[in-house]
């Protein structure tokens, strides 16, 4: 099952939720289960990230323009996620992608009740990569997983880092 998720003006898909930015209205993160792309907008999310109990959480969302996508394999893309490796600090992490081969941004999660993940942010790796919002989302959306250290750090056929099979 492949998850998607995208930052839309109004709410859709199977779950969503609440966005603001600095207590302003952000409009909805909105996210799909499902292989076919459910929405123009819609970039692959490691479907583990998507929870329907999910808690209120803050993220750091990078969401890279079509001209500026690096490939996934590019050594800027490959620092930002050794380094999230490195530190360990984000509830839950995952590159977007768009297609088999650019990466398309990154989410990184933080627990509300989590301190030192509210200030990790403040360091997402891949904000190295373009501009991030800081967003504020509300329950419902978005759990926490583990961070897999294997097989690799690279992606596979596009499908969204961390991923722990082949």
């Amino acid at each position: 099952m492949t998850g998607w998720l995208a930052l839309l003006g109004t709410a859709a898909g199977d779950l969503n939720a609440r966005a603001t930015e600095r207590d302003r209205d952000a409009g909805w993160l909105c996210a799909w289960r499902g292989e076919d792309r459910p929405h123009a907008s819609a970039l692959r999310v490691d479907e583990r990230l998507l929870a329907n109990d999910g808690p209120a959480c803050r993220i750091s969302l990078v969401l890279l323009h079509e001209n500026a996508r690096p490939i996934a394999d590019d050594p800027a893309c490959i620092q930002a996620r050794r380094a999230v490796l490195r530190d360990g600090r984000p509830g839950a992490v995952s590159v977007l992608t768009g297609d088999p081969v650019h990466l398309a941004g990154a989410i990184t999660v933080a627990r509300a009740d989590r301190p030192e993940e509210l200030l990790a942010l403040r360091d997402d790796p891949f904000l190295r990569l373009g501009p991030g919002r800081l967003l504020d989302i509300g329950p419902g959306l978005l759990g926490s997983a583990p961070i897999s250290l294997g097989p690799v750090v690279e992606r596979y056929a596009g499908t969204p880092w961390p991923y722990d099979r082949w």
